[in-house]
This record gives C-alpha cells, sequence and structure tokens, in this order.
C-alpha cells in the first residue's frame, strides 16, 4: 500500500492566501515527502515557484465550468446564501418549528462560495496521474513530517473515499479520493454534475460538504466503501480533523480559528503529546 501515489490539491484567492493560505504552502514544504505534489489552484495572486513541488493552476482559467456556474447564479439569492427554507412547517393547524440548523448561517445556501473548491477537486482529478487524490482546505497548517506509509493506511484499496464522518456532515476539509476505485470517478461526476446542472437546488442545503454526502451515500447504495478517517471520532468531536490521527501532523484553523492562527484549547477532546498541542 504504501507504494500508491498521492497528490495534494487546494484553493485558495489572494486575501486567503495572504492571511492563512501562505502557511499552509510553506508549512507543506516543510513536511511532506517531495513526491507528493501540491496542486495548487490560485485566484488573483502570483502563486509560489516550487518546481517538482507546486502545480499551479488558474482556478477560473483551468474552470471554464465555474466561471458560467457563477455568472448564471451571480443575482440567485438561493446560490449566495441570501436564502433560507421556512423556519416553522405548517401542516394543517400545527405550527412545527424546524431544526436549529435552519436558522444557522446562510453558508449551507451559500452554492456560489463553496463552488471554487468543488471545481478544484474536479480538474485536478482529471489532471493527476496520482492513485489518491486529497483535498486540503487552504486554512491549515502542517507542523510534523507526513509519512506516504501512513496516508496509505487512510486509503484503503477497496474504500473509493476516505474522509472525515460527522452526524450532521462530513468534515470536508481533508478527504481522499481513490482514482484507482471502479466507484470514484462516477461520484466525481455525480457531484460535478450538481453543480453543472444546477442539480444542486434540489437538495437541502447547497454547501459542499452536503453535496458530497448526497454523492457519496449514492456510492455506498451501489456498494462502495467509505472509510472513516476518524474512527468514529466524529460523532463527539464537531472539530473532527484534530481530533483524528490526522491531528498528529495538521492543524485546520476553520472559520473564526483562523483570526489566532491555530485551533483552541477546547477544541481538543482527546489526549495528544505532539509538542505542538502541549504548547496550546
Amino acid at each position: 500500500m504504501s507504494q500508491r501515489r498521492f497528490a495534494v490539491v487546494t484553493t485558495c484567492h489572494a486575501a486567503g492566501y495572504e492571511n492563512y493560505g501562505r502557511t499552509m504552502v510553506e508549512t507543506f514544504l516543510d513536511h511532506w515527502p517531495h513526491d507528493v505534489p501540491l496542486m495548487l489552484y490560485h485566484e488573483g495572486f502570483v502563486p509560489p515557484s516550487a518546481p517538482g513541488r507546486i502545480e499551479v493552476h488558474d482556478l477560473n482559467a483551468a474552470s471554464p465550468e465555474l466561471v458560467a456556474f457563477k455568472a448564471r447564479h451571480r443575482d440567485n439569492p438561493r446560490a449566495i446564501g441570501q436564502w433560507r427554507p421556512r423556519r416553522r412547517l405548517r401542516i394543517g393547524p400545527l405550527s412545527i418549528p424546524l431544526p436549529w440548523r435552519v436558522k444557522k448561517a446562510g453558508y449551507r445556501w451559500d452554492a456560489v462560495r463553496f463552488s471554487h473548491k468543488s471545481y478544484a477537486i474536479f480538474d485536478a482529478a482529471r489532471r493527476t496521474d496520482a492513485d489518491a487524490l486529497i483535498w486540503i482546505d487552504a486554512d491549515t497548517r502542517f507542523f510534523a513530517d507526513v509519512d506516504v506509509a501512513e496516508l496509505a493506511a487512510m486509503m484503503p484499496p477497496d474504500s473509493a473515499v476516505s474522509c472525515l464522518r460527522r452526524p450532521n456532515h462530513t468534515e470536508c476539509g481533508f478527504v481522499v479520493y481513490n482514482l484507482r476505485h471502479p466507484e470514484t470517478r462516477r461520484l466525481l461526476a455525480e457531484f460535478e454534475a450538481m453543480y453543472n446542472k444546477d442539480l444542486l437546488f434540489a437538495e437541502y442545503e447547497y454547501h459542499d460538504s452536503y453535496l458530497f454526502d448526497v454523492v457519496r451515500e449514492r456510492a455506498e447504495a451501489r456498494g462502495a466503501h467509505t472509510h472513516d478517517i476518524a474512527e468514529g471520532a466524529g460523532w463527539q468531536a464537531s472539530h473532527v480533523l484534530i481530533n483524528s490521527r490526522l491531528g498528529r501532523f495538521m492543524d485546520h484553523m476553520k472559520g473564526d480559528r483562523k483570526i489566532d492562527g491555530k485551533s483552541r484549547t477546547d477544541d481538543l477532546l482527546v489526549a495528544r503529546d505532539e509538542a505542538y498541542w502541549q504548547r496550546r
């Protein structure tokens, strides 16, 4: 398993690169194996040069379908986080409050915002000759060396995808696509059709994690296996990445953690002895 080839993909705009993406790229170069390339899809900035380590692509140039999707829905409130489902469900004389997440931030219905990430994955999967493609959010920091054998253990050959499962929706800050599995290409094609054919608006939520779960569950219904990298930790920890085996070598500054440049002390629900976490 350790002989399989991996590639990492991420995307970032100019402001994001200055605020957190630069840290992700620099610590990737410090800690990842030299034979694992970083496919960096950029918007509005000149990416760093690291021949053989970083493969750069202008996201809009590489994905005309993304440009078309954004143009098609530029003024669509259902695609830019300005729409919510009804907060109460009326059945005859009854008025039933909908789940709390309906009232939560509009990111759940901000299809345009998360389409950049999805299209970067679609294009990278077509370009790479790696056996497995790893999506990693750009708001991450690597603090210890990453071993290819460890990556291989996270991607069992019989699994179409490996991800961080949670009860509400998958944490898609780190997802491994097994490009040699017969179901993975079909899963990616169905995922892309959600955007290209505007099928996503038939779903309850429109962000990438929810749509990923829709196509993942379809693949599982056809018999495909999904590997849970977190091994169940997502049912106890909302910030599941750092509480999984990935926390051995990386931090994920999701949400407002970007301001501090690190995860919070109370995010950790497992004991970690790495120096990075001890300093926290």
